[in-house]
């Protein structure tokens, strides 16, 4: 503002001084007087348009900015997962291949020792076969002890072999199980790079974008202070809003109170006019008891009073549903999305004039995204507020959800709502690329709660 108004009025005194350079060289006429009347209003139009222009352009590279800077974080978290898993990998891969030189060697070494194994029975027996082998003993002693160690031999050659065998299945399985460990390792590796490509691009367009906004130092500045102060206003109409509402239902359990307050009164009257209607006409009741004898008059019993008992809210269960629920709501947003602005200060730490505080976070979603409400509950307000369209607020019981950012309602005032009930459609802003930002609340009364640890990951 400030700068518009020193670019003004520099252009004013020009104006001027030149109207004076002019008055001095010859008189003027008044058409020629209209005439530049018409230029300067027609130059201070131009100026005005380009300041505006101006303005729309930083305002659409602060959001780009914001957009990029949750991608880059995003992307971030999703490089670290891509390189946790392929070290993972790597780990699986080194430990499998240590497990194939190990079995490779043992596989060797039991080869080699029942080729031995083989050819020392072979020697043993000079060439002769089993039964040759039997039938050359000296005696029967002899032929059985040949007939044992025949026996223990081929024992101990079948689970030599049998080692043997299973150390080259095992060896074979690790080799097999081997290669998908490579192809994982490999399609992890592609993503990481990919990632990595992507986000040093994301980081690139930022830094043209920082770049940019700090050559445009006033516009950014005038920007900056919009946003900060439309923030401020949806917070106080939010506050005074809330505070209507506690006012409100303070004001009807004060009705509710005094209306049982004075019931119970009536009713202490009442009986204290039967117990005075009871004990009039004494002699009347005297004749009676002399000319007849009756039975006693029995007082017929009062009423029992009546309990007043505070009934419980009819949002009391709502609340403790609602806070049981923290960390586990549905998104408010339909279809896909990002967050752009966590609770708190934003900021970034090239633009150190770049501070926002936000008491909510700001949900990017796709065009034509529709606002749901995140829990049941009911639609205590809807207003108009400059930069954010329609707000809807929902109560559900002591806690609050602000849904801003609403361009066409599909609830109103008063009405019940579901989880997942659609409350609108999100408004996309033609003018900057159809950008579709949903301003999300979660409050305890008047107390600011961050939604991004109520919101289910």
């Amino acid at each position: 503002m400030k700068f518009r108004l020193f670019f003004l009025s520099v252009l004013s005194v020009l104006l001027m001084a030149a109207s004076a350079v002019g008055e001095a060289r010859a008189p003027r006429t008044s058409k020629q007087v209209r005439k530049e009347k018409q230029q300067t209003e027609k130059q201070i139009q131009q100026a005005q348009k380009r300041i505006r222009q101006n303005d729309l352009e930083v305002s659409r590279h602060l959001d780009r900015l914001q957009t990029l800077k949750a991608e880059i974080n995003l992307r971030a978290d999703s490089i670290a997962r891509l390189g946790a898993r392929l070290d993972s990998v790597d780990s699986a891969i080194g430990r499998l291949s240590d497990s194939i030189t190990v079995l490779t060697d043992r596989h060797s070494r039991l080869s080699d020792s029942y080729a031995r194994t083989l050819a020392t029975i072979r020697a043993r027996r000079q060439g002769m076969n089993d039964l040759s082998f039997i039938f050359s003993a000296k005696n029967f002693s002899q032929a059985w002890r040949r007939v044992r160690y025949l026996r223990q031999v081929a024992s101990a050659a079948t689970a030599e072999a049998r080692r043997v065998r299973n150390t080259a299945e095992s060896l074979d399985s690790a080799r097999r199980a081997l290669e998908p460990l490579r192809q994982r390792q490999a399609a992890a590796l592609a993503a990481l790079r990919t990632a990595q490509a992507t986000q040093r691009t994301e980081q690139a367009a930022a830094d043209v974008l920082v770049k940019d906004l700090k050559r445009q130092g006033a516009s950014l500045n005038r920007e900056l202070k919009k946003r900060r102060d439309q923030a401020a206003a949806l917070d106080r109409e939010l506050d005074r809003l809330i505070a209507a509402e506690i006012e409100a239902a303070r004001r009807e359990e004060a009705r509710k109170a005094e209306e049982a307050r004075k019931a119970e009164e009536k009713r202490k009257a009442e009986e204290a006019r039967k117990a005075a209607e009871s004990s009039k006409k004494p002699d009347q009741t005297k004749k009676s008891s002399d000319s007849k004898p009756s039975a006693p008059a029995v007082k017929p019993a009062a009423p029992a009073p009546k309990t007043l008992s505070a009934a419980p809210k009819p949002d009391a269960v709502t609340s403790g549903r609602f806070a049981d629920a923290k960390g586990r709501l549905m998104a408010p947003v339909s279809g896909s999305y990002i967050v752009i602005s966590g609770f708190g200060t934003n900021s970034h730490e090239e633009l150190s004039s770049i501070k926002v505080q936000n008491l909510g976070i700001d949900i990017k979603a796709t065009p034509g995204a529709v606002a749901r409400s995140v829990f049941d509950g009911v639609v205590t307000s809807i207003s108009r507020l400059d930069g954010y369209h329609n707000v809807i607020i929902v109560r559900h019981g002591e806690y609050l959800t602000v849904y801003a950012g609403i361009a066409s309602l599909a609830v109103k005032k008063g009405d019940h709502v579901s989880a997942g009930q659609t409350l609108g459609t999100i408004y996309s802003d033609p003018a900057d690329n159809n950008r579709t930002v949903l301003h999300f609340e979660i409050r305890k009364e008047t107390q600011k709660l961050n939604p991004a640890e109520w919101i289910r990951k």
